[in-house]
């Protein structure tokens, strides 16, 4: 009770709603001005900020929760427009080139990842035979982009594995097995629906 009277401590003081409020923020003189050591703007995160462009905070677009390697080394133009993070996160760091292909690093301060086998994030086998049924966001599993071989595409790669470009495969995956506890309502038996049902279609 004495607290409450002598400090309270639900007030908030003027600079902490003018920080929260970004009051007195002037904007930036021209569009396009390097912003990467600049803090991350939160009302352009809730699509509450009215600068744009002039905004002299970062305005993070992304989704994408990796560390862009340029900005490690002070050698990222993009700025702003950067689909990376601009922030030093060991968490959110790319996976180490040398780990991932040799299961080896010799860098004692290595900065990235060191992922083993069953902690990385597997291949989708649907976007490698062209499409996701999921979607991009929606698939936990990695799209990785390729170029489709050409020759391939044709008949033919004369390159055989040694070929640079994607050689989809276009087998069918194996059906999944039947449910057992669906009955299909065309002809009363179990482990199918009534549009695949064969019985109906006759």
């Amino acid at each position: 009770m004495f607290q409450e009277i002598i400090a309270p401590v639900n007030q908030n003081f003027d600079i902490e709603t003018a920080l929260a409020t970004h009051k007195g923020v002037k904007p930036t003189p021209f569009a396009g001005i390097d912003k990467s050591r600049a803090p991350v703007c939160e009302f352009f995160a809730e699509k509450k900020c009215s600068r744009g462009a002039f905004c002299p905070y970062r305005h993070v677009t992304s989704t994408n929760n990796v560390v862009c390697r340029h900005w490690l080394r002070g050698l990222c133009r993009r700025a702003d427009t950067c689909d990376f993070l601009h922030e030093f996160d060991m968490t959110k760091m790319p996976e180490c080139y040398f780990y991932s292909k040799f299961n080896a690093c010799t860098n004692k301060d290595c900065r990235f990842l060191h992922l083993n086998p069953e902690q990385r994030i597997k291949e989708c086998t649907w976007y490698t035979r062209g499409f996701c049924r999921l979607g991009g966001q929606a698939c936990p599993m990695k799209h990785i982009k390729r170029t489709i071989c050409q020759s391939y595409f044709v008949g033919f790669c004369p390159k055989g594995p040694a070929c640079e470009s994607a050689h989809p495969r276009l087998d069918i995956l194996p059906n999944r097995p039947r449910n057992s506890q669906i009955i299909c309502s065309a002809c009363g038996e179990m482990g199918h629906i009534a549009i695949r049902c064969r019985a109906a279609k006759q």
